[in-house]
């Protein structure tokens, strides 16, 4: 196709032409409309599957595809065009291509019913509507208009007028060009224009009615002028890879849509039992009865109060309550056991009138407690819901809030993430495969326009450039200190015509015809028209053109490389070079004089080396360690220190990179990025250091901190995680953009809402989150985004009321859980393999000098080994034993050996050989063989040597012996008999420790007892071992192994273990007042010693020294006892006392971690986390690093600027009162730190930890905005743009490098999960692996015998009603109705209301009694066949009995333990067994069975949570267990008991509420300092914290079990719910089957699992998707051919095979896997296969093309003539009867409706083979072949192969 053709300007006969296409459209459906009226449906279904689609590469806003760029007219830039899209062609539109090849589609039709696509107004419109600079017009007008939005005053009143101007512009434009709404592609028609037309709307309405007519009664005009926001949106439209970001973002909306209902099911389910247990609890209050006095007389005429009231009136007045220290919240206490008690002189009442935090937290009514369980999903502050209720209701309360906390918090949030995730995904893979197809066609395109540019230049041409560039070349070498022969390996570009380059592209070729134009149209001939299809004849093809660029990009590319000769001296370099290349090239590639260059060669051997990359690498981390020095009282001396150290390390950086400069010449020094790096860093120490003595500029200083990033050159992680984040920049550009605009949009949409009310609600007293101004709107939408929702909403619905709710609930939804989780998604998706494979293969390619110079030292230590031994055997010799073996050393290639089993290479690698030997006698094998039981069969003895690759420097090349010589040399040491193998293998001496799982093997004797070494060291042991003590040694030894092997050792030893840790949790705070208990304990703690010890004897004797302590559980074990063994020393001696030997005591806390080797499902956790540690270490490195800089940055920011001046009461005096230090001191008042500070770096760490765990960040946050200069009061806000520095660290910090957490995790997991894949799937296809797992799903199934239906008439109805769906389905709505009476209850509910409530319920209950009953008349004892129908019934029954009691005795129903409305609720969950019967809750079933496949793998990860809360609480008990009560810790959070502890220690499991308990057991000030025995001989115990260890203990429980265990969590619900997906996506999920069942019920009562064959064309159309075949589908039943036994009946796995193979699209079925997996049924039931479905449909055709012929033949044939065909049917009777064929007029054969043609011409060749003589009266063999012209429709359906039948059938039937 010709350009002119493919682009051509619309004309009005262009139009005249789309009118005749649409009109012959319309034809061609009305002719087929008819035809359907006429039953022709088959070529109808035919013609409706090939329905066109648009093509995507020519949809509006994208680019013009490459290929026809260069095609594309420039003249014809902004005309309209003919539609290019076949799509198109018979609708009314056009086409513009825009200056930067955007296209853009029109309607053809009329704008606004005036403008024809031809008028000049609407040309003119279109050409401003597609030229490029009015977008980024409008762009730059919307970002204007969003910064006067951000202000809170406006500075010009008319400037909303401009911008409304500029948007009518805008749309009057794009109306003009482009129709207002009635066809498509008009303006109304794009969604986005909505947006614009709402808000232009909305600011007319405003200018001509609301402000002239001063209309109050419209409404808060705020709220209208708030939609103004939505245009910052209009950006989205506007900017391309935006739109990508938010398709992904709705589409995550659209897939979340099955969890919200999920989420908010479960949380209203929560809610509700909420209400039922803490209605009304939290306004429990501690009133003080000190000063009560009840005053019995009246005065005046005063109404007297019983004493009830008087008492009544004084509790309920909020001043006689008892406030927390420290904060405006009342204390809550609890009247149950372990609830919170009140302080003395202080007594618990309830019903009071205030709910705590300003009365928003509470369970009283069904909103809140949905806002309450909402918030524990959320995490955000639940540590304070979490301890009030269980204050108010006791300890054991926290199992409610455990539940909440799973299934909530981390089961749903992570599925929002898993889909979020997922859709992200897929919508990349959506991008990528355009991608690849865009590049596909360029290489088509190339490949196409090379063959021709091959033709166009000519031969001699060639020749003549050929000797042009040899001659060039040579030039080249002469000048060059480069040999071309080092070119040669760099790039293959090849200098013959013929010979591709590596990229398959030719050299030979010009650009743009620079040499001789006239020749390059030598051969343009009509032969390139055929090779490549769009040309134009006039001139070169600009596909030419486009291979030419490509080339000149290639030789571009190649002169990246040093070496890169050629491509500089292509001869059309020289002529078309631009002036800025050229001066490039004159002033930076510094090659002046040949001295010089030998000056520059000698300084790039010097820097270049590798040992020089080390000593750099080595100043960089002295420089940092310098830089993390700094802190905030610092003497002089440090100070000096650091300033020269600065100085020194400036210099050296500095001479580095000149030096480099000099040696790589400033062309290649430029062109690595890390040499821009440094240089930009060392200028920077130079402007830093020019600008000393200017204030303001410490800011520079932080810019030396990045010379830590050079490490990433080395350092892979690193450099890695920082390839990440680059990459993910890239990908995060729009979404951080799409994060922007979300964060502006709500910010200021909060400050035009809510600004008004915060300032009348609290005037000068503002909070600190406040929508005031658009930075503390911005801050509050950041915190909402970070997790923290609550607080903020609390301040701003006292001031602004309830719509402050749905404001922040939005907010969080799309701020949090949807964008930040693609932000995340995004972080583990470029987490995937390729960026771990990435890095080694980067390693690969350029050589670490790093590990380089760390070998030079390895290979220098292992030659002076080598040299040490070769000494030291020089003097054994000298005295040389009886044992030892002869004096010539026997050397392996040339090296000398080295003791135990080493042998060292030429290069020093060491070599380790071991002897494998059958039996045990081992004391003739000397020396350097190391032997192990092998039972190996094989007699012969071979030597292999694995040498895997030859180091660079191999020092002795001639070396080379060969193994037999090496073997011979060796034999006089080596073999007392020859069962033996001795293998050499090497020795990796660098590689990573690899953990080794240890497999144990059963044998039946124990191993030896010591190691080789020591056995050969020691020869008296032999000697003892064939002594008679030796024997009995070894039959003990037996004895012991026999004892530790059998079953009930181990279950004894773990009981033990049990038993021991419960001690160790016995030992709390009230251990003193329990004397009895005390000693008991001793006693137990030394029996338990005792017994392990004994067991570790045991171990030792029966499995032997080596085995015991080569395995690192048995190490474990070791270490625990042995600690025990020295407390039990210390306490004989009487050091027990010592307060290091009472620390080491806590040790035995330890112990439950023995119980892990011992327990399969926690091991495989541990397993699994031990290998996961290397890469959690490396990543917690790289985390520390980034911290580092932050944490160094905080100290120049704020070291000692957190002190602040406080009074007695330890309030924060105002600036006006004290000044500074000086002023505080003098006037008495008190001047200190806060506890988390930046005065040092690891203090920075602390605080930049609760800053990242979002604990304790506010007040932090707050120190810092508030801070002044060192020394001075600080001031409040004085610093706010600070809060920028803590926004950077949150999104780097934070959502970066925590995230990495879970990546790292993730990323473990898949690793983990694809060696053990198990070797079975290793070997399918993914077709087959389907086909498996299907299958074994399958396998747990079969058919249940149905219900049988009763005799009696009236059972059997009722019968039929209960068994029916819609009765099911009618209890569920009766079901969700009870649910939402339930919801209406609330705390302190009018008796009217609680009377209609009652008589509902009652209602209820009757209708669920009818229900029970009825199930059980119909299903008799059946009914308790069903496990919900059990549940029903209990409930039904608690429920009446609860009525009655409640009825007669009220008051007992408070005492009942559980209460019968708790009980309904949980009746909620049979909602479970509607969901299957709902078609469109698919999604919701694939959620629910994600979380029933993650339930084992969650219980594991659980258990281990456990454990380590465990160990965690005796630590905890053992070191805080006195603490003061203050901060975090109370009377019911603290480590006091082993409950309350882990009680605390769940709760900050999920981080929260960390920081306080962090401030209660570090507190070292106003506290006992020592234990001291009172005079009454009670005990007073030291409460002071322990700062040191307080900060241990905590931060290293949050990394284990907050960073590490929770994210296991995350990782196995993304991994399972992935994996649930794709089952329902691709597989089949056991759901199916059991609807497969159920509808199979019906067809086969019986459960006999066969149903009749005339059944099945029914039972396969009742199915359910997605197996269900709908009628017609004879076809597709001969198509699966399904085996029919005997008596026409098919057998219920067969049909579900088939049905499964047909869904999964496998028609060739894995044979090895379903023969074991499935047949397993089938040989329980025997049944023969006597024909199949397929078999059937070809006997029944054969029948019928026999019956014609034979017809035919009858009707035509005179008494002699024989028959027309080649046919012979061998009969034995005479006699051959027309009577038709039974099988031919079966139901089947009608059901088919087809027609035979009544062909006579046509081949149909019956033969029959006549030597195959049948028996009298029995069947004929006939061979059937169906000839390529009578193929019909059900033919068709058979494969080539099958349309040969072999057919035997009765000989009374014709066949």
């Amino acid at each position: 196709m010709e350009e002119e053709e493919f682009f051509r300007l619309l004309t009005p006969q262009s139009i005249v032409q789309i009118e005749e296409r649409i009109a012959e459209e319309k034809a061609i459906k009305k002719a087929e409309k008819q035809a359907h009226e006429e039953g022709e449906e088959e070529e109808l279904a035919a013609h409706e599957e090939e329905e066109p689609k648009p093509n995507p590469k020519y949809e509006a806003g994208k680019k013009l595809p490459l290929s026809l760029k260069d095609l594309f007219p420039v003249e014809y830039t902004s005309k309209p065009l003919e539609d290019f899209d076949d799509f198109y062609e018979a609708q009314k539109t056009f086409v513009v291509v825009g200056k930067d090849m955007t296209i853009y589609r029109f309607s053809a039709t009329n704008a606004c019913y005036l403008l024809s696509p031809f008028n000049t107004a609407r040309r003119g419109a279109l050409y401003v509507l597609v030229h490029p600079l009015f977008s980024a017009l409008i762009i730059i007008t919307i970002i204007v208009n969003c910064a006067f939005m951000a202000m809170t005053e406006q500075p010009f009143d008319w400037i909303e007028y401009v911008f409304t101007g500029v948007y009518t512009l805008e749309a009057l434009i794009k109306i003009t060009a482009r129709g207002f709404i009635i066809n498509n592609f008009t303006y109304l028609r794009d969604p986005w224009n909505w947006l614009d037309f709402a808000v232009i709307s909305l600011a007319y309405l405003e200018i001509c009615i609301i402000q002239p007519l001063n209309v109050d009664g419209l409404g808060n005009l705020a709220a209208l002028r708030t939609f103004r926001v939505l245009r910052a949106l209009k950006t989205v439209a506007v900017i391309p890879g935006l739109k990508t970001i938010v398709g992904a973002l709705l589409e995550a909306v659209r897939r979340l849509r099955d969890v919200m209902i999920l989420t908010v099911f479960m949380l209203s389910i929560f809610a509700l039992v909420g209400m039922q247990l803490y209605m009304g609890t939290l306004r429990q209050k501690c009133a003080t009865f000190t000063n009560f006095t009840y005053d019995n007389t009246t005065e005046g005429n005063e109404t007297l109060m019983t004493y009830e009231e008087a008492w009544l009136e004084w509790a309920m007045d909020k001043d006689h309550w008892y406030k927390k220290e420290g904060s405006d919240e009342y204390l809550i206490c609890g009247k149950g056991s372990g609830a919170g008690s009140c302080p003395p002189e202080y007594i618990c009442i309830n019903n009071t009138d205030t709910n705590p935090n300003s009365g928003f937290t509470h369970f009283d009514n069904f909103g809140t407690a949905l806002l309450c369980t909402f918030r524990l999903m959320t995490q955000d502050y639940w540590e304070n819901l979490y301890q009030i209720t269980l204050r108010a209701e006791g300890p054991y309360h926290c199992l409610y809030f455990i539940i909440v906390i799973l299934l909530g918090s981390f089961y749903l949030v992570n599925l929002i993430l898993a889909i979020v995730a997922m859709s992200y995904d897929e919508t990349q893979k959506q991008d990528q495969a355009d991608a690849d197809e865009e590049e596909e066609e360029r290489k088509d395109d190339i490949s196409c326009g090379r063959s021709s540019i091959q033709q166009t230049i000519h031969d001699g041409l060639r020749e003549d450039y050929h000797e042009y560039l040899e001659e060039k070349l040579s030039q080249a070498k002469s000048q060059s200190e480069t040999s071309l022969s080092d070119h040669d390996n760099a790039d293959k570009i090849s200098l013959r015509s013929n010979k591709p380059d590596e990229n398959g592209q030719f050299l030979s070729v010009t650009k743009k015809g620079s040499i001789h134009g006239s020749r390059l149209e030598i051969q343009k001939k009509s032969h390139d028209e055929e090779l490549c299809h769009h040309h134009g004849s006039k001139h070169v093809d600009p596909r030419d053109m486009m291979v030419l660029k490509n080339l000149l990009a290639h030789a571009e590319g190649h002169r990246n490389s040093r070496h890169s000769v050629v491509s500089d001296f292509l001869p059309f370099e020289e002529e078309e070079k631009p002036l800025k290349d050229r001066l490039y090239d004159r002033f930076c590639s510094w090659t002046c004089c040949p001295c010089y260059q030998k000056f520059q060669e000698i300084v790039s051997i010097i820097i270049l080396d590798a040992f020089v990359d080390l000593f750099i690498t080595i100043c960089i981390l002295v420089n940092t360690a310098f830089m993390a020095a700094d802190q905030h009282p610092k003497s002089p001396e440090l100070t000096e220190v650091l300033t020269y150290g600065n100085y020194v390390f400036t210099g050296i950086f500095a001479a580095e990179a000149f030096l480099k400069l000099i040696a790589l010449s400033p062309v290649y020094y430029f062109k690595d990025g890390w040499n821009c790096f440094d240089f930009f860093i060392v200028t920077l120490s130079f402007v830093e250091m020019a600008l000393d003595g200017v204030s303001g500029l410490s800011v520079l200083r932080s810019f030396r901190l990045l010379r830590v990033f050079k490490l990433a050159r080395s350092w892979q992680t690193l450099n890695m995680l920082i390839r990440i984040v680059a990459g993910t920049m890239g990908a995060l550009g729009n979404l951080i953009f799409v994060l922007a605009i979300v964060v502006f949009i709500f910010a200021v949409m909060g400050q035009q809402l809510f600004r008004d009310g915060y300032i009348r609600e609290y005037g000068d007293d503002m909070p600190r989150w406040s929508f005031i101004d658009f930075l503390h709107s911005f801050m509050i939408i950041f915190r909402v985004l970070c997790g923290e929702w609550i607080e903020s909403m609390w301040s701003c619905t006292n001031s602004n009321g309830p719509a402050c709710v749905p404001f922040f609930l939005l907010t969080y939804v799309i701020g949090n859980l949807v964008v930040l989780n693609l932000f995340l998604a995004l972080l583990l998706n470029s987490f995937g393999a390729e960026s771990l494979s990435g890095g080694e293969a980067e390693e690969d390619k350029e050589p670490n000098k790093l590990s380089e110079a760390i070998g030079r030292f390895k290979r220098f230590g292992r030659w002076v080994k080598v040299k040490v031994i070769v000494c030291l055997k020089v003097k054994m010799k000298a005295k040389p034993k009886p044992t030892d073996r002869s004096p010539s050393t026997p050397r392996l290639n040339g090296k000398e050996t080295i003791p135990d089993g080493g042998q060292t290479y030429s290069n020093g690698t060491v070599i380790e050989m071991q002897a494998k030997s059958e039996d045990d006698d081992e004391h003739s094998v000397p020396g350097d063989v190391e032997v192990e039981d092998n039972h190996s069969p094989d007699k012969s003895t071979t030597i292999v040597l694995e040498d895997e690759k030859k180091m660079e420097d191999n020092t002795q090349p001639n070396s080379s012996a060969s193994p037999r010589e090496s073997l011979s040399s060796n034999s006089h040491h080596s073999l007392s008999d020859d069962d033996t193998k001795l293998s050499l293998t090497k020795v990796n001496a660098d590689g990573e420790p690899e953990i080794n799982e240890v497999k144990v093997t059963y044998a039946n004797y124990p191993d030896d007892c010591f190691c080789k070494v020591c056995r050969r060291k020691c020869p008296c042991c032999i000697r003892f071992e064939n002594t008679s003590w030796g024997k009995r040694a070894w039959k003990i030894r037996c004895l012991a192994y026999a004892l530790v092997e059998h079953k009930y050792f181990e279950t004894f030893i773990i009981t033990m273990i049990l038993a021991s840790s419960v001690a160790l949790a016995i030992e709390d705070v009230y251990l003193d007042e329990r004397p009895t208990l005390k000693q008991i304990l001793e006693i137990t703690d030394k029996f338990f010693t005792a017994i392990f010890i004994v067991e570790m004897f045991i171990k030792w004797t029966a499995f032997g020294y080596k085995k015991y302590f080569t395995d690192a559980w048995c190490w474990l074990d070791f270490v625990i006892v042995g600690i025990s063994i020295m407390m039990l020393v210390f306490e004989i001696i009487g050091m027990d006392k010592v307060s290091a030997i009472k620390a080491m005591r806590t040790l035995r806390a330890l112990r439950p971690l023995r119980a892990v080797s011992r327990w399969e499902g926690m091991r495989v956790v541990v397993n699994a986390l031990i290998k996961a540690i290397p890469s959690i270490a490396n990543v917690m490195m790289v985390c520390l690093i980034f911290w580092l800089i932050f944490g160094i940055v905080g100290v120049q920011f704020f070291a000692g600027k957190f002190f602040k001046c406080v009074d007695a009461d330890g309030n924060k005096l105002s600036p006006n009162i004290t000044a500074n230090r000086t002023e505080c001191e003098a006037k008495g008042y008190e001047w200190i730190n806060s506890k988390v500070n930046f005065d040092n770096v690891l203090m920075a760490y602390l605080a930049l930890f609760q800053v990242a765990t979002y604990k304790g960040w506010i007040d932090v946050m707050n120190d810092a905005i508030d801070s002044k200069n060192i020394d001075e009061q600080p001031e409040r806000e004085d610093n706010v743009y600070m809060y920028l520095y803590f926004v950077f660290f949150i999104i780097f910090g934070s959502f970066f490098t925590l995230n990495l957490f879970i990546g790292v995790i993730i990323e473990n997991f898949n690793q983990q999960k694809k060696k053990a894949g198990g070797s079975l799937e290793m070997f399918m296809t993914e077709d087959q692996k389907k086909y498996y797992k299907a299958m074994k799903r399958m396998a747990a199934k079969s058919p249940q015998k149905s219900i049988p239906r009763p005799g009696n008439i009236i059972m059997g109805w009722i019968f039929d009603a209960v068994t029916n769906q819609k009765f099911d389905i009618g209890i569920m709505i009766i079901i969700m109705l009870n649910m939402l009476t339930m919801a209406l209850e609330h705390y302190k509910q009018s008796d009217m209301f609680t009377t209609i409530l009652d008589q509902i319920n009652m209602t209820f209950i009757i209708i669920f009694t009818i229900e029970c009953v009825l199930k059980l008349i119909g299903l008799r004892h059946y009914y308790f066949k069903f496990p919900w129908n059990i549940f029903d019934f209990i409930v039904v029954v608690l429920s009446i009995v609860g009525e009655i009691v409640s009825v007669a005795l009220s008051d007992v129903m408070d005492q009942f333990l559980v209460s019968p409305t708790l009980l309904r609720v949980v009746r909620v969950f049979r909602v479970g067994r509607v969901l299957r019967l709902v078609k469109s809750a698919k999604g919701i079933r694939t959620l629910l069975f994600s979380l029933a496949v993650s339930l084992p793998a969650l219980f594991n990860i659980a258990l281990l949570l456990f454990l380590v809360m465990f160990i965690y609480a005796t630590f905890g008990m053992s070191f805080f267990m006195h603490v003061k009560h203050q901060y975090g810790i109370d009377d019911c959070f603290n480590f006091e008991t082993f409950f309350r502890s882990m009680i605390y220690l769940f709760q900050m499991c999920t981080s929260a509420g960390w920081d306080s308990a962090l401030a209660g057991i570090t507190n070292e000030v106003d506290c006992i300092e020592e234990t001291t025995e009172l005079p009454d001989g009670t005990m007073q115990y030291r409460d002071c914290g322990n700062y040191q260890a307080g900060v241990l203990f905590l931060t290293s429980y949050l990394i284990i079990s907050f960073l590490v265990v929770v994210n296991m969590y995350i990782a196995v619900i993304l991994e399972n719910f992935s994996q649930a997906t794709e089952d329902v996506q691709q597989g089949l999920t056991s759901d199916e089957f059991d609807l497969f069942y159920e509808k199979w019920e019906k067809f086969d009562p019986e459960a006999t699992k066969f149903i009749a064959l005339s059944q099945l064309s029914d039972f396969v159309d009742y199915l359910e998707e997605p197996l269900r075949l709908p009628k017609p589908n004879h076809f597709m039943l001969v198509k699966l051919d399904i085996p029919i036994c005997e008596d026409d009946k098919v057998y219920c796995r067969d049909i579900l095979d088939a049905l499964t193979k047909n869904f999964l699209g496998t028609s060739d079925t894995p044979g090895e896997i379903d023969v074991n997996e499935v047949d397993k049924d089938k040989e329980k039931i025997e049944y023969n296969v006597a024909s199949s479905t397929l078999l059937r449909q070809k006997e029944h055709y054969a029948a019928r093309i026999i019956q014609k012929a034979w017809r035919r033949y009858r009707n035509e044939r005179g008494n002699t003539s024989p028959p027309p065909y080649d046919m012979v049917i061998s009969k034995e009777s005479d006699m051959v009867t027309s009577k038709e064929s039974d099988m031919a007029t079966s139901k089947d054969s009608k059901e088919t409706a087809t027609t035979v043609h009544e062909d006579t011409s046509s081949t149909k060749s019956v033969k029959s083979d006549a030597s195959n003589k049948q028996i009298a009266g029995s069947s004929v063999d006939v061979h059937i072949e169906i000839p390529e012209s009578e193929i019909t429709e059900e033919t068709a359906m058979l494969s080539p192969e099958n349309r040969t039948v072999e057919l035997r059938a009765d000989s009374d039937v014709v066949a």
